[in-house]
Formats: C-alpha cells, sequence, structure tokens
C-alpha cells in the first residue's frame, strides 16, 4: 500500500550541480519548502543550504528514504554504488522513486543493483541555476505517468526538457551537460583577446557576453540552418570570413570533434568503471 510520505522531495548531493538544482527548484515555487529535504555528508554544506533555503536536513540516508517520495542523486557517479547499498533495505517500489543526474550510469544498472524501483535518468547543466537549464531526461522500465510527468514538471522549474531514448544519455552529456564549459571557454579567449588589443576586462566581457547572448537569441528565434546563420554575418572577403577560413585551414572542426570524442570516451568509461560492464 502507497503511504504518504513527509517530504516531497530530497536531495542527496548538495555539490555544485546539486546546489544549482535546488536553488532553481525553491527559486521557482514549485515545492513548497517543508515539502523538500537535503542530505550531504559534509555538514558545513547541509547547514549552508538550510539555513539559506529553509529546507530540512535528514540525518542518514536511510531517513532520506523513509521519509522522501522523489529521491534525487545529485552526488559523483563513483560514489553511487555505496549508497544504493546503504539504502536498498528501505527502499520501496511503491513509495519511492529514484531521481539520478549521475553520468554515465543506466536505469538499468540501478535496476539490476536495488530491484524493481522508478529510475529516471537526468542529464542537467548549469545553467538551471538561472532557470535556463536544459535537461535530457529517459525514463527506466519500473517509472509510471506521473512520475514522468513529475520529473519533467520539476526540470522544467529550471530550465528546458527534452525527453530522449537512453542510449543517447552519453551525447547529452557531451553537448548540454558539458556544454557551457566549451563555450565559457570560448568566451574567455574572446575575451582575453579583447583585453590583449586594449580593451579593459569589464568592457571585454560585457561586449563578447552580449553577442553570445544575442546569438543564442537569434538561433532560438530563427527558422534558418546554422550554416546559413554563419552565411548571414559572413560576407565574402570581410573580417569575419578571414577568421571562419582561419578556423578552416587549422582544422578547428577537428579539434572540436576529437575534444568531443574524449568525452564521449569519458562518459563511457565512467559508466564501465561504476557498473562492471
Amino acid at each position: 500500500m502507497i503511504k504518504e510520505k513527509k517530504y516531497i522531495l530530497a536531495v542527496i548531493g548538495l555539490g555544485n550541480m546539486g546546489g544549482a538544482l535546488l536553488s532553481g527548484i525553491i527559486n521557482s515555487n514549485f515545492l513548497k519548502k517543508e515539502k523538500i529535504a537535503v542530505y550531504d555528508i559534509d555538514s558545513l554544506k547541509v547547514k549552508k543550504f538550510a539555513d539559506f533555503f529553509n529546507v530540512k536536513t535528514l540525518p542518514c540516508l536511510k531517513e532520506v528514504v523513509l521519509n522522501a517520495k522523489y529521491i534525487l542523486l545529485a552526488v559523483k557517479p563513483q560514489n553511487i554504488p555505496e549508497i544504493l547499498a546503504d539504502i536498498k533495505e528501505v527502499l520501496s517500489e511503491n513509495d519511492n522513486v529514484i531521481l539520478s543526474i549521475a553520468a554515465g550510469l543506466s536505469t538499468q544498472f540501478f535496476e539490476k543493483n536495488i530491484g524493481n524501483i522508478g529510475v529516471i535518468r537526468i542529464m542537467p547543466n548549469s545553467p538551471a541555476l538561472y532557470g535556463k537549464g536544459i535537461s535530457a531526461i529517459s525514463c527506466g522500465r519500473f517509472v509510471c505517468e506521473d512520475d514522468k510527468k513529475f520529473a519533467a514538471k520539476l526540470m522544467k522549474n529550471v530550465g528546458e526538457v527534452i525527453f530522449i531514448d537512453e542510449k543517447y544519455q552519453h551525447i547529452a552529456t557531451v553537448l548540454s551537460g558539458s556544454g557551457p564549459a566549451y563555450f565559457f571557454l570560448f568566451c574567455k579567449l574572446m575575451t582575453d583577446f579583447g583585453i590583449t588589443h586594449g580593451l579593459d576586462d569589464e568592457t571585454a566581457k560585457k561586449m563578447v557576453t552580449g553577442t553570445m547572448i544575442g546569438a543564442g537569441e537569434i538561433m532560438i528565434n530563427s527558422k534558418e540552418q546554422i550554416n546559413d546563420l554563419i552565411k548571414s554575418v559572413a560576407s565574402p572577403g570581410g573580417t569575419t570570413q578571414q577568421a571562419l577560413d582561419k578556423f578552416k585551414a587549422d582544422n578547428l572542426q577537428k579539434i572540436f570533434s576529437d575534444a568531443l570524442e574524449a568525452a564521449l570516451n569519458r562518459s563511457m568509461e565512467l559508466e564501465s568503471a561504476v557498473s562492471g560492464k
């Protein structure tokens, strides 16, 4: 029999992503604070978030499972097996649903270790902190429609949501999960170039940031293909075309493709290391 839980959501792990999601969820007012609980082995992190957001802290993992319906695992993949071993005996297929943001770990991995529990795999990204994230969601075999809808509503409060076949989760990790870092790097290179040529740091950063945000808006709102958008900026023989030609001559496409392949391989390695595949 399904029993009423004291908390709707419990967040396990208050690192960068766990903290970002918690902040975004609370700021959205999707759930009342009294229906959210948190747990982390770092007592200082727990106190920080509990004091700031006025959410309930739970003393141990078993208490999390016993008192919360949806359990958001926001910890490193290598820590998941130990957590599952600790909570397995108190998990209930009727009363609990696992929401995992652990990169590389499949819903099948969880089902193998904890039984017929609903598991929803989510790959969010850091802009969730400002409600501008994008989350790729895949559902395990034992997830019902209501739980799927809850996960979608939860993550929509911190950005956009897409449902994908789980076989594409490694790609989601590389593109959207890691993607902000690539974007930041490109912005840094452009900002540094501006500073090198005389701009002050604040002006260079504002110029680059505004340009990137504006370009993003064009991509969102335009019906043109990306190649056509590039051509719309690059006049033949102009400054933009010179830069694009140099990118091509230096094989930027291969450099970038190789980097993404390295990230993809690492995502697969993490899965193998934890799951033993």
